[in-house]
């Protein structure tokens, strides 16, 4: 299969990455409104604020940085349709899953092909996480409602940044048994989140306790650990990757000791502490090395980055408490500080360009 022009890719790269900020920005605002806050600009986003934030937004963006790993044409399919699905659910159009589907399908094909490239447990892992994308959308599809879909979407997420987390972690000289204890764990999340999506009260409390043992394992043998001895960006990126690993404990705990309902505040809790704490912390660990590589844009270092590093993290534990104390006005306190955490980090990252 031939490749893109270095010209054209980053033309297809930088246009599904703003798909992707627009989304972001209107599941931001439906989440809100979710919430009673911004409800005049959100109202009407308010049902798909996972939708748009975990396809639109994370499916873009993921798949994203597999095409750009693969380097072949046809691996773009793979957000393209992740946008489209953005794009569908924002026209409130109803066969909005089946880009989705179809995307989920794509970005299989393409782990498929960088596992035959590089067969390593760490891309194997990938794989797996695709597949179970690509079963939650199925269901999805299907007709499936999101609060059970949801679990199999996470599971992606966690499996996706567990497997880049691992591949670093052989330059931390991390024991063997380490590495197949974290793959065992990866089979029993796919597992457990698959038959959580098909109504198992059991599975969920298995998936709980998969995510609090990935979240330990990656706070035990991470390569964070070390590099959070060093400064700047490292340093950052260490921390970023240790708080996001906390909540995953955090968010493990609350859905093994409880079954999480299918709304309200626990609901609530369970999966902000995965999908903010652990995959948007991650994103802001992450960024000053992803985005480089993929938009070709630069932009230094600098400590400001900690400001919405802090504020995210800050605002989710006065969220969580709102949450399990049943207070309205903290959690809605800390779902505008998350969302504040977002748009200080884009100014942030704006600025240091400018720079």
């Amino acid at each position: 299969m031939p490749k893109l022009s270095e010209r054209h890719a980053l033309t297809v790269r930088r246009s599904l990455l703003a798909f992707a900020a627009a989304a972001a920005v209107s599941g931001v605002l439906s989440g809100l409104s979710r919430l009673g806050i911004a409800a005049a600009w959100g109202s009407e986003l308010a049902p798909l604020h996972g939708g748009l934030f975990v396809l639109g937004f994370f499916g873009t963006v993921i798949s994203l940085e597999r095409a750009v790993a693969l380097g072949r044409a046809w691996g773009y399919a793979a957000p393209s349709c992740s946008a489209l699905a953005a794009l569908a659910l924002l026209a409130r159009a109803r066969w909005a899953a089946w880009p989705a589907l179809f995307g989920a399908l794509a970005l299989v094909a393409l782990n498929v092909a960088i596992v035959r490239k590089q067969a390593e447990p760490f891309t194997r892992m990938m794989l797996l996480g695709s597949l179970v994308l690509l079963a939650g959308n199925a269901l999805f599809a299907a007709g499936f409602p999101v609060f059970q879909v949801v679990w199999t979407w996470i599971a992606f997420f966690v499996l996706t940044i567990a497997a880049e987390r691992l591949e670093l972690s052989r330059l931390a000289q991390t024991p063997r048994w380490a590495g197949h204890l974290l793959t065992s764990c990866a089979y029993a999340l796919a597992v457990s989140a698959c038959a959580r999506a098909l109504g198992s009260a059991a599975a969920g409390r298995a998936l709980g306790v998969t995510l609090a043992l990935i979240g330990t394992w990656q706070l035990c043998f991470d390569l964070a650990r070390r590099t959070a001895r060093l400064p700047g960006l490292p340093r950052f990126v260490a921390l970023g990757v240790l708080l996001g690993a906390a909540w995953l404990v955090v968010a493990g705990t609350l859905v093994a000791g409880f079954d999480v309902p299918a709304a309200g505040p626990r609901y609530d809790a369970a999966l902000h502490a995965v999908l903010v704490g652990y995959v948007v912390s991650m994103v802001f660990a992450h960024a000053p090395i992803i985005l480089p590589a993929v938009t070709r844009v630069r932009f230094p270092f600098h400590a400001l980055l900690y400001v919405p590093l802090a504020t995210l993290h800050l605002s989710l534990a006065l969220r969580l408490t709102g949450d399990l104390s049943d207070q309205t006005a903290l959690r809605g306190a800390g779902a505008s500080g998350n969302a504040a955490a977002l748009i200080l980090y884009v100014l942030t990252v704006g600025w240091l360009k400018r720079r």
